[in-house]
């Protein structure tokens, strides 16, 4: 079964970031989520035109994926081995076509490419599950949130929270309780 092309707009979304920093495929295929999360908060509609589903490591645009790793004969792009690793970097063959973009929405993928794009693919991955707080069974395909509260959940005081929370043990709890004997003294 051939693989389709990409609809337009992802395509000029995933030559953009990739042309403008070195991304692996998982890198890739994750940061079309947060650009459309953004695009829904700042221009009331995403930008990339992709599917984000609910994959086991995270969030990943599945049009990108199915492109990047298995379209043998792409005319804008090839992957390249990354040295000590099963990952593969993508590789840009062809110039942006910057009308495809307009100038609010290459505004909004600089600005995520600028925040995230240094982000590792295992950090990418737990901060769009950290996003994506509905979804109760990871691999499972289902639709990743755009909302207002996947927007609030990328701020790095969520993410912070998030991660100390994860942190936490049983044991921990037990240490820093405190009992309350009567409903007065809970409300002082």
């Amino acid at each position: 079964m051939a693989v389709p092309d990409l609809p337009p707009k992802l395509e000029a979304v995933l030559i953009r970031i990739c042309r403008a920093s070195s991304l692996n495929v998982t890198q890739a295929v994750k940061l079309p989520y947060l650009i459309d999360v953004v695009a829904k908060h700042v221009l009331g509609r995403p930008i990339t035109e992709g599917a984000h589903e609910a994959w086991e490591n995270g969030v990943v645009t599945s049009p990108a994926w199915h492109y990047l790793t298995k379209r043998t004969d792409s005319k804008i792009l090839h992957l390249e081995p990354v040295r000590y690793s099963e990952e593969r970097k993508v590789v840009i063959d062809v110039e942006e076509d910057s009308s495809v973009l307009d100038a609010e929405e290459r505004q909004i993928v600089d600005a995520v490419l600028a925040e995230y794009g240094s982000t590792t693919a295992s950090e990418l991955g737990l901060m769009t599950k950290v996003m994506n707080t509905g979804i109760a069974r990871w691999g499972s395909n289902h639709r990743a949130s755009l909302s207002e509260d996947a927007y609030d959940r990328m701020s790095s005081e969520y993410q912070e929270m998030a991660d100390a929370v994860s942190r936490l043990s049983l044991r921990d709890l037990e240490r820093d309780y405190v009992v309350i004997e009567s409903g007065e003294e809970a409300v002082a």
